[in-house]
């Protein structure tokens, strides 16, 4: 009985030594030569490596002057025309006072709330067209696949957050791990191999400067690696040895700042004359999802007259894979190599559909 056990093994051993690695249904052997067909395509998107270390290190990343002075100008005279949909939090809204606790520190001046504003992709051309452009922006689409993959798709409706002088801030939130101690698994960031991922990237396009100490965006760097639970006192800014490690970026009109949900985040009180605007866009791997505003689809409006690169971005999660449309370098759309018809023709017999 030994001695067949010993010669199987040794056959085994042979074959594993002599033959190709087989590919398994995940597809998940990256080597060219070992790729499954439909998996991802390479296509050759390179973020620097400066880059890639600051983000890693820090958890966000401020992408320099994106956007043009004119496009800037074009954003905010299409959010002048709509000001009229501005919402300001009050009440049980207010940001500086969730979770049960009030903050001094964010309270601002005790009266003025954050104004939201959505709808922004749905507005009518010339309006909309500064905001779609977020979506497959040459000069965001290289990081925006590095962070979260091929065929990273807009998880969350884009929301404009207005702040008057005296505006309160937002107790930071966010976070690797919780309050209560667990892992927040719908924000996880990794690197595994050199390849980050982040299940949840928020990326903002700045409308109005925003210096160092005017308040807006602050946000714990290396917290989305953190293996301990956040203190109640550092999300409210109570403690001051904890509160030195706040950082608040310099972001300016034009710039494009990316952070994994994974970091701890916030906002300080606007110190500043003019209004700060930003626009926040969440965005996930193909495959995951955190929001639900696309289903069962998103509305109309906002996809009618979107280029298919942009419409790329928006279509529901699903892998790769499974003849999702991805973005080269350009922003442009990329066709996916469709699955063999005897495939499809097998899975219509036994799912009645083309996809399961």
């Amino acid at each position: 009985m030994m001695q067949a056990l010993q010669a199987v093994r040794r056959t085994s051993t042979r074959r594993c030594l002599s033959a190709k690695p087989a590919v398994g249904h995940s597809g998940h052997l990256s080597a060219d030569s070992l790729k499954n067909q439909h998996d991802a395509p390479d296509l050759g998107l390179a973020m620097s490596h400066k880059h890639k270390y600051l983000f890693d290190l820090n958890g966000y990343l401020v992408l320099r002057g994106v956007f043009s002075p004119d496009d800037v100008a074009a954003a905010n005279a299409a959010v002048d025309a709509h000001a009229d949909t501005y919402h300001e939090r009050t009440g049980q809204l207010r940001t500086s006072g969730l979770y049960g606790r009030e903050s001094h520190a964010l309270a601002g001046d005790g009266a003025r709330g954050r104004l939201d504003m959505g709808g922004l992709l749905a507005w009518d051309a010339p309006h909309n067209a500064v905001f779609r452009s977020m979506l497959n922006h040459p000069a965001l689409v290289p990081a925006m696949t590095e962070l979260m993959g091929v065929g990273y798709r807009l998880d969350h409706s884009p929301l404009l957050l207005g702040m008057e002088k005296g505006s309160e801030g937002h107790t930071l939130h966010g976070g690797a791990i919780t309050e209560a101690g667990e892992p927040a698994w719908p924000l996880r960031y990794e690197c595994v191999g050199g390849q980050m991922r982040n299940q949840l990237l928020t990326a903002c396009l700045q409308l109005t400067d925003a210096p160092a100490g005017a308040g807006g965006f602050c946000a714990v760097p290396g917290s989305h690696k953190a293996n301990f639970s956040i203190p109640p006192a550092l999300a409210d800014l109570a403690d001051d040895e904890l509160a030195e490690h706040v950082v608040q970026p310099a972001i300016m009109a034009g710039d494009v700042l990316l952070f994994s949900e994974a970091t701890l985040h916030g906002t300080l009180p606007w110190t500043l004359d003019h209004q700060r605007r930003t626009v926040i866009y969440r965005f996930a791997p193909a495959g995951s999802a955190y929001g639900r505003g696309y289903a069962p689809e998103w509305p109309a409006a906002m996809l009618a007259g979107m280029s298919e690169a942009q419409r790329a971005v928006c279509a529901p999660p699903y892998h790769p894979r499974m003849n999702r449309t991805c973005l080269d370098e350009e922003g442009s759309a990329v066709a996916p190599k469709p699955r063999e018809a005897w495939k499809v023709e097998f899975d219509e017999k036994v799912f009645g559909s083309r996809y399961f």
